[in-house]
């Protein structure tokens, strides 16, 4: 018995580590809003997950390509002052909230990193 349950906990971990890191776990949100980049090339959403009154809410911020609808990148933040923002200030962004300082979740380069660009492939649950 000892030597089943010695290597059913490595086993088990690793599925858990696959199972959060091969399917996206971001629920869809509420209240979303949509804006096109001004060179037509994607559409930012940032939707509502959790509402805290006078606090840090949490979001999602996704990115789409404007011509095939896909899902290219997707960052989860809180912040008190959501926005759609596109900006070209040390490169392009867009950004999803105001005056977060250093939170990097708050915006998304573009282009999307490959890291953002493969974990925004995984199939939805």
């Amino acid at each position: 018995m000892k030597f089943k349950l010695k290597h059913t906990a490595p086993i088990a971990i690793t599925i858990g580590i696959f199972y959060f890191l091969a399917f996206n776990h971001t629920p869809p949100g509420t209240e979303c809003q949509s804006s096109k980049s001004p060179d037509g090339l994607y559409i930012a959403q940032r939707c509502l997950l959790n509402w805290v009154p006078g606090g840090n809410s949490k979001y999602v911020g996704r990115l789409f390509n404007a011509n095939s609808g896909q899902l290219v990148a997707q960052h989860t933040f809180a912040t008190p002052v959501p926005t759609i923002l596109w900006s070209s200030y040390e490169g392009e962004t867009v950004l999803f909230a105001v005056g977060d300082g250093d939170d990097d979740a708050t915006y998304i380069p573009i282009p999307p990193s490959t890291w953002d660009r493969l974990l925004a492939a995984r199939p939805r649950l």
